[in-house]
């Protein structure tokens, strides 16, 4: 085994398992956005139809208001009637007070309709603050798991660059450095294994006597197309475990 291979190859493992994690911690404040952004959304919903009711609740009483007041003009009429003096002018109040029960049947068939509706929408919010606190404590709870998940991803990066940092000072500097410009140039990746001659990276065959040489592990390689380092798959010295890294579960 050559030891500095084993480095750089323990230490692709860790870049691995960073750059996932990475992923994982970038996404959870999108997630909670959504959640934040959902729950908005149902409360939001909740608010427009609690406005919906106070609107008709209003209407309605001022249809109330509005029959109550033709009331009290028929029966102002209706005094009027004992002062006229001329059939015409007395026939001009009974047409006067027809006009006012007409237009107070009219208010009253839309008031029952209003009424009707602020029944369905009373209904309806029960529903919807039921369905809504619901709602709200699971949000709550995804929204809580996603940020004790955040807080563990960014405690197990922190184990993950101590690890490298400990690995990184046993590389030699030049061989650090050129896997360092391969991380930053290579997606993340300096570090490839090797199948039936095969770069399992890059997926292209690398010659049948370099793939040789690989299987021999005299000497450090790199992919003649893309060139990261290369460690061929079937050695069991460069399989990493977290064990072996001393990473806990």
């Amino acid at each position: 085994m050559l030891q500095q291979l084993r480095y750089l190859v323990e230490l692709q493992v860790l870049e691995d398992k960073k750059n996932q994690l990475i992923r994982g911690y970038n996404d959870t404040p999108k997630r909670i956005t959504e959640i934040e952004q959902e729950y908005a959304r149902f409360e939001q919903a909740l608010l427009t139809r609690r406005a919906e009711g106070d609107h008709a609740r209003k209407m309605h009483r001022a249809l109330e208001q509005s029959i109550a007041d033709l009331e009290n003009r028929i029966g102002r009429s209706k005094i009027r009637m004992n002062e006229v003096k001329t059939n015409k002018e007395y026939q001009a109040i009974l047409r006067e007070i027809d006009d006012f029960k007409t237009e107070i049947r009219r208010r009253e068939d839309e008031a029952l309709e209003v009424m009707e509706q602020v029944e369905n929408i009373t209904r309806e919010l029960k529903t919807l603050e039921r369905e809504f606190e619901v709602h709200k404590a699971r949000l709550e709870a995804d929204k809580k798991i996603l940020e004790e998940e955040s807080d563990r991803l960014k405690e197990r990066l922190g184990q993950l660059d101590a690890v490298a940092a400990e690995i990184r000072v046993k590389i030699d500097p030049a061989l650090l450095k050129r896997c360092d410009s391969l991380l930053e140039r290579q997606s993340g990746v300096a570090v490839a294994p090797v199948d039936a001659g095969t770069c399992r990276i890059c997926h292209l065959n690398i010659p049948p006597q370099k793939f040789i040489e690989l299987q021999r592990d005299e000497t450090i390689m790199q992919c003649p197309h893309c060139h990261r380092f290369l460690f061929w798959a079937g050695n069991e010295a460069y399989q990493v475990m977290d064990e072996d890294l001393g990473l806990s579960a």
